[in-house]
């Protein structure tokens, strides 16, 4: 019975013992006093200067609407943007890139500026990096985007779906299919 009223005691003890040492030792205010310093110094830093991107509102419905992965093939699909870079910027007061969407005419676009589906991630001084609905793509300066078809290329016509294509060796027959003998 004695070791029994001794744990049950010990918890109540030990907790009253603990606040005492932390009263003692100067409360919460102790713990402020340490991070007056720390808060001092941050205020003193400055932010860096904010870019101005200009970002578009997107309705509710429009976001609904819109799938959440790209379609590459089938009704609804999204065509691949080309992507040419005809140049950049890289100077203290603008990192850009004058690119080409769809052979469109060139404009300069800012890092994290989105035009035509596309947003400028990165320009560095021989490729551009993109981000398109198909994920990120690197353009190098003066090339197309990878996958994109030459302008003189021809167009592939699709085959019949009824048709294998040449090469092409299907399954083998299940086991319960008739033998030929």
């Amino acid at each position: 019975m004695l070791r029994l009223t001794l744990y049950l005691g010990a918890a109540p003890i030990g907790l009253a013992t603990g606040l005492l040492a932390w009263m003692a030792a100067g409360g919460a205010a102790a713990g402020f006093e340490k991070l007056v310093p720390i808060e001092q110094g941050l205020t003193a830093i400055r932010p860096p200067p904010r870019m101005n991107v200009q970002v578009g509102f997107v309705s509710l419905p429009d976001m609904v609407a819109a799938p959440l992965f790209a379609l590459a093939t089938g009704p609804g699909a999204v065509a691949e943007a080309v992507i040419r870079v005809e140049g950049v910027a890289l100077t203290a007061r603008r990192t850009a890139a004058l690119i080409s969407i769809d052979g469109k005419a060139a404009d300069w676009m800012r890092v994290g500026e989105t035009r035509d589906g596309v947003t400028l991630q990165q320009v560095t001084p021989g490729k551009i990096v993109v981000d398109t609905a198909f994920g990120p793509k690197d353009v190098a300066l003066g090339e197309r985007s990878a996958g994109a078809p030459e302008p003189s290329a021809p167009a592939i016509q699709a085959s019949r779906t009824d048709e294998m294509p040449p090469g092409f060796r299907g399954p083998p027959p299940p086991a319960s299919a008739p033998r030929s003998q």
